[in-house]
């Protein structure tokens, strides 16, 4: 079979008449361009402006530093009132039956985070920085809001995943979510020492950053009573409820049964001369269909959680 292609041109049509045809289209086109007011400048894809955006200076000062705690500080004193107002933390709590009506005393936590704020605020103002009056954002976004959803909302199943139902323990959620900010607040008071320049500044951080580490310590006694750990070996300690399941994580659950769910770990009191600048795992609200439940990890303030003095200060 020949490979060989044929092409089938007029027979009347020999090599001058090629070139009078080439000649023909060639003047065409330069007389169709000389006639069009068409441009053949290539187009621009996207912003045609031809512009390239700058963004604002990242300054990282005092001013900054200062502006950021009061706004981490606002959103835990919100966090706390949403926490009250759902009246979850005076309601009983299947895995912590002893517990017992802990609002009262988030109350005064929420009063020592609001003056923590103002305090804050007014050393941003003594900085000459414009004060920063609501929650932090980013903090609000990322953790709050996703963990508030997980724990009061229903998940609804997509065509890959199935619905996860609102948290088995609303009042456990909440709880061991107010030992992870009152941890934060005070991890973040003792990162702001060594970044703050003046004395003054370092020294309110200081005595609010204290002030959260013994609330912390005291909400993780309500939680797990008699969990004061020593400076020695610190044990790993679950829910007295999880533990039988955590013995069968690994385990297939019978037909038509809810798979184990994650472990809560319970919290510690831990003595020592310096606190921790480690993240601050939350774990909570109800495990998906794997029984895996929602966890985040808490961090102290960094470039993208800083109220920048770009970023128009918030209203009350």
């Amino acid at each position: 079979m020949s490979n060989e292609t044929s092409m089938d041109l007029n027979p009347s049509l020999g090599r001058r008449g090629l070139f009078r045809l080439g000649g023909l289209t060639a003047a065409t086109v330069v007389v169709a361009a000389a006639c069009s007011d068409v441009s053949h400048q290539l187009g621009n894809v996207g912003d045609a402006s031809g512009t390239t955006p700058v963004l604002a200076d990242p300054v990282i000062n005092d001013g900054v530093l200062l502006r950021t705690m009061a706004g981490v500080e606002t959103s835990i004193a919100t966090a706390y009132q949403h926490m009250l107002d759902s009246g979850a933390l005076a309601a009983a709590s299947t895995a912590l039956p002893n517990l017992g009506n802990q609002s009262e005393l988030v109350t005064r936590f929420q009063a020592h985070h609001t003056a923590a704020a103002k305090a804050y605020n007014k050393l941003v103002t003594a900085e000459g920085a414009e004060p920063w009056t609501c929650g932090n954002t980013r903090m609000d976004d990322t953790y709050l809001t996703p963990i508030f959803d997980r724990i009061e909302k229903k998940t609804d199943a997509t065509s890959t995943t199935k619905e996860i139902p609102v948290s088995d323990d609303t009042t456990r959620d909440y709880i061991n979510l107010v030992h992870t900010l009152e941890s934060l607040s005070a991890e973040s008071a003792q990162s702001m020492v060594p970044l703050l320049n003046k004395p003054e500044y370092r020294a309110g951080a200081m005595t609010i950053g204290a002030t959260s580490a013994r609330q912390a310590a005291l909400i993780a006694l309500k939680i797990n009573p008699g969990g004061y750990a020593p400076e020695a070996a610190i044990p790993v300690v679950v829910e007295t409820t999880t533990t039988a399941a955590a013995t069968t994580t690994t385990a297939a659950p019978a037909d038509g049964a809810e798979p184990p769910q994650t472990e809560i770990p319970l919290p510690l009191a831990l003595p020592g001369d310096f606190g921790l600048l480690s993240p601050i795992t939350y774990i909570g609200g109800h495990g998906d269909e794997n029984g895996v439940r929602l966890k985040i990890n808490f961090e102290t303030p960094s470039l993208n959680m800083y109220a920048y003095p770009y970023l128009e200060a918030c209203k009350a």
